[in-house]
């Protein structure tokens, strides 16, 4: 089993990585191949979906970062971390919790309930 703490953190700086090489070796790292991503977008399978929504992301939340709330808790094959995300000098902009079944130590489906203000 993964340590879940250093699991979901990086996991967490992989959506928010500039560099390209890096933030993919770290989707390979953590995903696999035909892993499942499910949030209020919408729904997307595959590394290079994956890569698509990271870019989204930081388009819509640049230089914002991420930070668990609380330890991730450990269920069986099931991870879940609540998390926020918003620039590192100020309030976090939006909040959530990422659930994720894995598949030894990589993911298989990725469920992420966000928390918009507004």
């Amino acid at each position: 089993m993964v340590d879940p703490t250093r699991f979901m953190t990086e996991l967490f700086a992989m959506w928010v990585e500039r560099d390209v090489a890096a933030r993919r070796a770290a989707i390979e790292a953590h995903f696999r191949p035909d892993a499942r991503f499910f949030d209020h977008d919408g729904a997307m399978a595959g590394h290079a979906a994956l890569e698509t929504f990271s870019d989204s992301l930081q388009r819509r939340f640049p230089k914002a970062r991420f930070s668990l709330t609380r330890p991730p808790d450990v269920l069986g094959d099931a991870l879940r971390a609540y998390w926020t995300l918003g620039p590192p000098e100020k309030p976090a902009a939006v909040n959530g919790m990422d659930f994720a079944i894995l598949d030894g130590d990589k993911i298989k489906t990725l469920y992420a309930f966000v928390n918009v203000p507004g």
